[in-house]
């Protein structure tokens, strides 16, 4: 008899992984299932736990074991086999498992606070062939009744209550007179809360694959649902069809009746390929992302957990979607930043997925015009199945890209933010009823504030960064923790009254571009601007109807995205990523540049790019020009073998954070001393003050630590995980950063 329950609990502040036996009451045997979430009486509180394991017996004495208090939701979270992955990341990034399990599932959902929307509507109740006798009745008696009976007439179906008072401008008591004479009836049905309802989705006709994707479709139809895990790295240029390809490989899965994931680096990119995929496969698809309600979120979990919908879209925490029978695993642009968690735990999507393949031996599909370093050098050394599409569809060229050197512009006098052949650019765009992207990689108004007196530059109180200045707003504003306050009038070091704001943000673009072309329709997409739900959608909406000429924005305008009219992107400025202390500064610049290079010359209509930068002979500007990533990859493989930096050396991170500096160093130098006898270890890198020194109201130390292979890294993530929580001081924060994507 399976009388007793492993659980893990959900301990607001918890130091280590430990499970704990429960005893299974009588009437609770039959229904307790591994992932379930319960309810349990934990000291004097009662927590929420996940069931991990049903057994029976404990080594623990009976005598002293409590029996669980009941079950929150009869929902079935995960299985053995999701338990297996969950365990996998818990050991890979140093995490605790609750906090695996609970980014895993949505939080709304194992809270078991969100409820089935139940809707109200009336339908018909009596024979249709005597309605218009009852409609004579009410004609001259009761007008509104004869309106809502006269509406139903016409539209014979169920009618939600709401949608008919707000329709035809009646009160409710017309509908509830209609019920009581026996002539209408109410009804309840639940309805989907679905994000994408007021879309205008149609469906589309299907397409033939091009050459080249049809010979990428064949090698992978070869192993497709055969129990035999591959990973393909899928280089594809920009234009090249690469979403054809996933869609032909969903639709091949879909006809054995398996499901499908597909992840997408960015919200904004979700609308786009909904609408796509809608259109070839209806109501199969479900959205997954942190823009959704909690109901929302709730209702299209359920629909993947019971097989409604069989794909899925989303983002990171869309890897862990429960899909039934689950046959392949997509992600598209799988070089972005965005698939790593950066808050605990700091797992990779790409990583999680790889393994959620390998344990489901299915496979899985990395896509990208850029690909990340370490995937290309795992195709290198036959790791991964290399796969290209080297030519974009109907082969269109690739768009011309122009390098404007800047510092020749100021040595012609033009200080203003446009050289004046991107200048020249835009005014021959508009002129053809053409449609045009800038990016910045750099939000707000100015990019810092000074005084000219002294040098002084305007940082935020709470953390070691200057603060950006946001003229729609006029205020100061941290990026890293919020806070806002307004431009001193005088400076705060040297009493100067020469304060002034320099840099430039996509704010800055914006006012310059209108008063530049006054009768330009221009917008702008960054973080400021679409932080209200459906705002990322309203704005690509208005770009694919030709309601936007100018788009301006940061690093969200630069994937994903297509339109056939727009026929210029320019680069304000190469080099704001560029000259980051980061050792993956050089390859985000590629890769970027590179994205919203390929964003034009999509359509008929040829495209052109301009690139402005301080660095034209920089190697990842010279590799952009030419969309050429080979040459990228052997100048940037190069240093990083020199240097010993992924994919040659495997990387944890740890960052210690306290308001005290003292305290935070102190503590640097007891986990020093602590790990430098582990002999896993091939290097340590520090203690030394992270490169953004203070954020939040707490300074930040880092330890780098670094490794020759995965296996000595997971040997010392095993090694280490109890001890770091209990044997440290435990007021000081530590963030373990396991294959860092930045050192900021």
């Amino acid at each position: 008899m399976n009388n007793f329950a492993e659980v893990i609990v959900d301990i607001p502040v918890q130091k280590f992984d430990k499970a704990y036996d429960y005893i299974i009451p009588e009437d609770l045997i039959n229904e307790i299932k591994i992932g379930m979430a319960v309810k349990i009486k934990f000291g004097r509180r009662k927590l929420r736990a996940f069931v991990i394991k049903i057994k029976d017996n404990t080594e623990v004495e009976k005598e002293s074991l409590k029996y669980i208090d009941s079950i929150i939701t009869n929902e079935v979270f995960f299985n053995e086999k999701d338990l297996k992955l969950y365990r996998w990341i818990s050991d890979n990034y140093c995490a605790l498992l609750i906090n695996v399990i609970k980014a895993a599932v949505p939080t709304a959902v194992f809270k078991g606070n969100i409820r089935k929307k139940t809707i109200k509507a009336v339908i018909l109740n009596i024979d249709e062939k005597n309605i218009d006798n009852y409609l004579d009745d009410l004609k001259g008696r009761a007008p509104s009744q004869y309106k809502v009976l006269n509406y139903i007439k016409d539209n014979n179906k169920n009618h939600k209550v709401k949608d008919l008072l707000d329709k035809l401008k009646v009160y409710r008591g017309s509908i509830n007179g209609l019920v009581e004479k026996e002539i209408l009836k109410y009804i309840e049905f639940i309805e989907h809360r679905s994000p994408y309802k007021d879309f205008d989705l149609k469906m589309a006709e299907e397409l033939k694959p091009t050459k080249n994707q049809k010979k990428v479709l064949d090698i992978i139809k070869s192993n497709l649902l055969k129990d035999n895990h591959q990973t393909y790295l899928l280089h594809g240029v920009t234009g090249s069809g690469k979403t054809e390809v996933y869609i032909q490989l969903i639709k091949e899965v879909i006809k054995k009746d398996k499901g499908a994931i597909l992840l997408v680096p960015e919200i904004s990119l979700t609308p786009v390929m909904v609408k796509r995929f809608y259109s070839r496969f209806g109501d199969e698809i479900a959205v997954l992302h942190s823009g959704l309600s909690a109901g929302e979120r709730y209702d299209e979990w359920r629909n993947i957990k019971s097989g409604k919908s069989k794909i899925v879209i989303g983002a990171r925490s869309a890897v862990f979607a429960p899909v039934k029978d689950l046959g392949i695993i997509i992600i598209d642009e799988e070089h972005e930043n965005s698939y790593k968690q950066n808050t605990h735990p700091y797992y990779h999507a790409r990583e999680v997925a790889k393994k959620r393949a390998e344990i489901k031996s299915i496979d899985l599909i990395l896509g990208s015009a850029t690909p990340s370093l370490e995937s290309y050098y795992k195709s290198k050394d036959k790791n991964y199945k290399y796969l290209s599409l080297p030519k974009r569809i109907d082969d269109k060229n690739m768009p011309p890209v122009n390098i404007v050197n800047m510092k020749e512009e100021l040595k012609k006098g033009n200080v203003s933010i446009f050289s004046e052949y991107l200048a020249d650019s835009l005014e021959n765009t508009l002129k053809k009823g053409q449609q045009a992207i800038l990016f910045l990689n750099r939000r707000g108004y100015s990019s810092f504030v000074l005084c000219r007196s002294c040098g002084e530059v305007i940082k935020c109180d709470n953390c070691d960064i200057s603060m950006t200045y946001h003229q729609n707003k006029d205020e100061l504003v941290c990026h890293y923790c919020g806070n806002t306050k307004k431009i001193p009038k005088y400076c705060p070091n040297c009493s100067s009254k020469y304060i002034k704001d320099f840099g430039v943000g996509t704010e800055k673009i914006e006012k310059e571009v209108k008063k530049k072309f006054p009768n330009a329709k221009v917008a702008r997409m960054d973080y400021d601007t679409t932080t209200k739900k459906g705002a990322h959608r309203k704005i690509l909406d208005k770009i694919e109807n030709q309601e936007i000429d100018i788009l301006i924005g940061t690093q969200m305008v630069a994937k994903g995205h297509d339109y056939p009219n727009i026929s210029l992107v320019g680069v304000i400025t190469a080099d704001t990523i560029m000259n980051l202390p980061d050792f993956r500064s050089a390859e985000r610049t590629f890769q970027l540049l590179t994205q919203v290079a390929g964003r034009t010359g999509r359509g008929t209509k040829k495209g052109k790019v301009v690139i402005q930068t301080y660095n034209p002979e920089h190697y990842s500007i010279l590799a952009a020009k030419d969309h050429n990533y080979e040459y990228f990859y052997k100048k940037e493989i190069s240093l990083r073998k020199i240097l010993k930096y992924p994919p040659f050396k495997e990387l944890i991170n740890i960052t210690l954070a306290h308001q005290y500096k003292k305290k935070a160093e102190n503590s640097a130098k007891k986990l020093y001393n602590s790990i430098k006898e582990y002999k896993q270890i091939e290097k340590i890198i520090g203690p030394s003050s992270a490169p953004i020194e203070r954020i939040r109201g707490e300074y930040r130390v880092q330890v780098l630590l670094k490794f020759d292979t995965i296996k000595d890294r997971t040997d010392f993530i095993s090694e280490f995980k109890d001890k770091y929580l209990t044997d440290i001081t435990t007021n000081v924060k530590y963030n373990i950063d396991v294959d860092p994507l930045s050192m900021l």
